[in-house]
């Protein structure tokens, strides 16, 4: 039997008190043989460390320092895991403050999905379930074909599995970076690096609409700024929309 991949969880936090122990506990409910847990705290000014400390036992390791942003705190962890651990050979997961796996066994399960070539894999993604800030039904997100990575993410960096050899997020793109990496491995490495899962691998709460729409805008202009590798008729047409219609 092959042996299952080292995966390591890490996440990164600011002031997060209120939610980070639902996190917590999500992760050390893994049922999962080879797993690390990181926390990167961006110095909380909160009791956010109050409660790491209370676990701090079960956790692989925790720092608190100051970032450039959260995708600047992601790749001065994933650096920290590989030194840690003395390898690259390793799957990373960024689990945001707040959120949590959908179940106990969702590492496993990832990780035991038949027809995925897991050694020639970069990233893997899977669905998102969101929960409504004023209660009802949670919404269930599934990732995307691979195919629309020229266009669009299939996934964003919440529910993505990534090899710890390529996880290096371009700071150029503030909001956009996990999608920019995404179109990067497409690219270079080709679509056959990247899979996608059909099943929810995060829990999250449904974001505010003000701000669902204000992040949009930002978001697809960093977008179009990643597909401008590849110009096409298509980009023309969505940057000039992006640009004049909002």
């Amino acid at each position: 039997m092959t042996e299952l991949p080292l995966i390591t969880v890490i996440t990164v936090c600011h002031n997060n008190a209120d939610v980070i122990e639902r996190t917590i506990c999500s992760v050390l409910n893994q049922q999962y043989p080879r797993m690390n847990y990181v926390i990167w705290d961006g110095c909380s000014t909160d009791t956010t460390l109050d409660v790491v400390k209370r676990y701090e036992e079960r956790i692989s390791y925790w720092a608190s320092e100051a970032n450039n942003g959260t995708y600047d705190a992601m790749n001065n962890a994933a650096r920290k895991v590989i030194e840690l651990t003395g390898t690259d050979d390793q799957w990373l997961f960024f689990l945001y403050a707040g959120d949590r796996f959908a179940d106990d066994r969702i590492l496993a399960k990832v990780f035991s999905t038949k027809g995925l070539d897991y050694g020639k894999l970069k990233m893997i993604g899977g669905g998102v379930m969101k929960e409504r800030a004023m209660g009802g039904d949670s919404i269930v997100e599934a990732a995307k074909p691979v195919t629309v990575i020229p266009h669009e993410p299939a996934f964003g960096v919440a529910s993505a599995f990534i090899r710890a050899d390529v996880c290096r997020f371009d700071l150029d793109y503030p909001l956009g970076a996990d999608y920019a990496l995404e179109y990067k491995l497409y690219y270079e490495s080709g679509p056959e690096c990247i899979a996608v899962v059909d099943v929810p691998v995060i829990i999250t709460q449904e974001e505010e609409r003000d701000a669902r729409l204000l992040s949009q805008r930002i978001v697809k202009g960093e977008y179009l700024g990643v597909q401008s590798q590849h110009i096409s008729w298509r980009w023309v047409k969505e940057y000039f929309k992006w640009r004049f219609l909002g």
